[in-house]
């Protein structure tokens, strides 16, 4: 009896904890979301979780609940949560594409579970809606996988860089997903203070993740799913001159230096030009063979090799002055252009009296 009475303080307070939690997180995204789409949206969908909180409590303070009808129309209730996680790895993967005509539509499969139920309360009816809740989180989840790498190829036809934008860390949620549907199935089937306790702690858990990760992910233009009325109707000047058009924009970096941008998008460069993104990135991967990104970054890493064989400058410097962002991103493309780190081709081109100078300095 102790030992019961041990896990049912150990549920309440977890599902306390993962209220006051969430009601937080939500009041931060709501607040600070404003000119930010995804935070809103983060915002909104934790609201609905702190609602299904709220319900949760019920069966806290009135266990006999959990046993009877309106446990099962309870747990049903739970599965409208799911596709708000949903809702947020489309707009991650498709910046802009989700909508509230979106969001009904995947909602409503699951309220007309709960609406049957209620209706026609059947043991069967309840296990085929918990078997679909998981399998439309393991589709999405599915999705997600195949969309990733799509994403970060969108990126590098509009973006000079990755950082805060990739979606890399999108794998460690999905995988700390798939627990968490786990032990939302196995709470709704087997129901004991442990497996609550269990799903309490994830939801902080996963939702601690998403937050941080989300908090400083940077927005990414709508250009990545969406053209825009200007690449349509605009018509660059160069169009008939793939070479003419090569030598432009060879002159615009050499003489403006815009790949020292660390921030540089193709809306910036074709704003620079004169012409659209549409054309400019077509003609980067059907002409040049390369992606905005390479090409770009191309530039940078030339820049870079000179003020490696021609100053004193730190490594940390170095990357800085040519347009990256962190010095481990500047030390990946190093190492994939050239065969060798930074450091290592300073060492094997530097002349000697330089070499001498930063030997002393260090």
């Amino acid at each position: 009896m102790d030992g019961n009475i041990v896990y049912i303080q150990l549920m309440q307070y977890t599902a306390g904890a993962s209220f006051m939690f969430l009601l937080w997180l939500c009041m931060y995204f709501l607040r600070n979301g404003s000119g930010n789409r995804l935070r809103q949206i983060t915002g909104w969908v934790l609201l609905v979780w702190v609602i299904q909180s709220v319900k949760d409590m019920a069966l806290i303070w009135y266990p006999t609940v959990r046993f009877e009808f309106l446990h099962h129309v309870f747990v049903l209730i739970d599965m409208t949560a799911v596709p708000t996680c949903a809702f947020l790895l489309f707009e991650l993967t498709r910046p802009g594409s989700m909508t509230l005509r979106r969001a009904v539509l995947h909602e409503i499969p699951f309220l007309l579970f709960i609406l049957v139920y209620v209706l026609h309360p059947m043991e069967t009816l309840y296990e085929r809606a918990i078997t679909c809740a998981v399998a439309y989180g393991t589709v999405v989840m599915l999705y997600v996988l195949f969309e990733i790498p799509a994403y970060h190829k969108r990126l590098k036809q509009s973006y000079s860089y990755h950082e805060r934008i990739d979606l890399r860390w999108l794998y460690i949620i999905l995988l700390s997903f798939v627990a968490f549907l786990a032990v939302w199935s196995l709470s709704s089937t087997y129901y004991s203070e442990l497996n609550d306790t269990l799903y309490y702690l994830l939801t902080c858990v996963i939702w601690s993740l998403i937050s941080y990760f989300i908090n400083r992910q940077e927005q990414v233009l709508g250009s990545l799913t969406t053209r825009s009325h200007q690449d349509v109707e605009t018509a660059p000047e160069n169009e008939e001159n793939p070479h003419q058009f090569t030598l432009q924009l060879h002159r615009i970096f050499e003489e403006e230096h815009l790949y020292l941008n660390p921030k540089l998008t193709i809306m910036d460069l074709a704003q620079a030009i004169g012409t659209n993104r549409t054309y400019i990135s077509n003609y980067l991967n059907n002409v040049l063979g390369t992606t905005f990104f390479d090409y770009v970054n191309q530039y940078r890493l030339s820049y870079a090799e000179q003020l490696l064989r021609q100053t004193k400058m730190s490594i940390e410097e170095i990357a800085d002055r040519s347009g990256f962002n962190s010095r481990s991103t500047f030390r990946r493309a190093f190492l994939k252009r050239f065969g060798c780190t930074p450091s290592h081709y300073r060492l094997q081109h530097l002349p000697k009296e330089i070499e001498k100078e930063i030997s002393l300095t260090q």
